[in-house]
């Protein structure tokens, strides 16, 4: 491997205040640059307005944007994130889609804010909407909204009592199957890749995923995981051919997990080989 290729820092997962993320795309550009990042995937949920933004800036300062996005889908009852490395933002049945799951999304924040009610949290779904700014939105805004009203005290609190997994006020985003997200990236010229497959804690379930769809990678290095488990999914892609993508996941947010730039990267060589089939989309 040549010094330049070794040196990369690729990063291949970001939100902005597109979607869930606290920070606008020409900041998230710049404070990605500012730590280092030169390879920088927009992948916020559901939708692909902060990819242009960031991208011009990123052109001024010496970031390479990828175009990308983080989406939705269900297997098995479980929320399932694919991200989509490299997609084109102009395919129109990816647009189409997008469009449908966030009006899907603003329903889901009305199901959540009625449920929260039936557990006696009383909180306005108009609320919810204004935090996410007429954004792509989330439970994260609902969780910020919770903050705010004083129903709980961190976003982290509301997930784990409320909007989390297996919690009392947690509705799915999407009934979109894996395979019809990896299908969609793919005709938009992108490499579908399982996001954050630790969030499961269920190896069986993981590979039940991966048969279900035509994944081009797994996301092995993510803030959330836990350093054994890197070792296993790096055996799970040699096993299945897959490639192995890092990013922070960031958000710009309080959660106490989360990282800044930097620390979870995709391995320069593997970048080296999603370019290479990029290339040929």
């Amino acid at each position: 491997m040549n010094v330049e290729l070794r040196t990369l820092n690729v990063d291949l997962h970001s939100h902005t205040t597109c979607s869930d993320g606290r920070t606008p795309p020409a900041e998230l550009a710049r404070k990605a640059r500012a730590s280092g990042i030169d390879v920088l995937a927009v992948t916020d949920h559901d939708v692909t307005d902060g990819i242009a933004p960031a991208a011009r800036e990123g052109a001024k300062i010496g970031l390479r944007v990828v175009p990308g996005l983080e989406m939705s889908a269900q297997f098995e009852g479980r929320d399932v994130h694919i991200l989509g490395i490299g997609i084109n933002p102009a395919n129109k049945p990816l647009r189409a889609q997008l469009a449908s799951m966030r009006r899907a999304r603003k329903v889901r924040v009305r199901k959540i804010c009625a449920a929260l009610r039936g557990l006696g949290v009383i909180l306005d779904p108009e609320d919810v909407l204004a935090e996410a700014g007429g954004k792509s939105v989330g439970r994260k805004h609902v969780a910020r909204a919770l903050v705010k009203a004083g129903a709980v005290r961190t976003e982290g609190e509301a997930f784990e009592k409320y909007l989390g997994e297996g919690a009392p006020a947690h509705i799915a985003s999407t009934e979109l199957a894996p395979s019809r997200a990896a299908s969609l990236i793919r005709a938009a010229g992108g490499l579908p890749v399982l996001a954050h497959p630790h969030f499961f804690d269920d190896d069986a379930l993981v590979r039940r995923i991966l048969d279900s769809a035509s994944f081009a990678g797994i996301e092995a290095y993510h803030r959330f995981e836990r350093p054994r488990k890197y070792v296993a999914y790096l055996a799970l892609a040699r096993e299945r051919n897959l490639l192995v993508t890092g990013g922070s996941d960031y958000h710009g947010d309080d959660h106490p997990n989360n990282s800044g730039f930097g620390k979870f990267l995709t391995p320069p060589d593997q970048w080296a080989r999603m370019e290479r089939k990029l290339s040929r989309a």
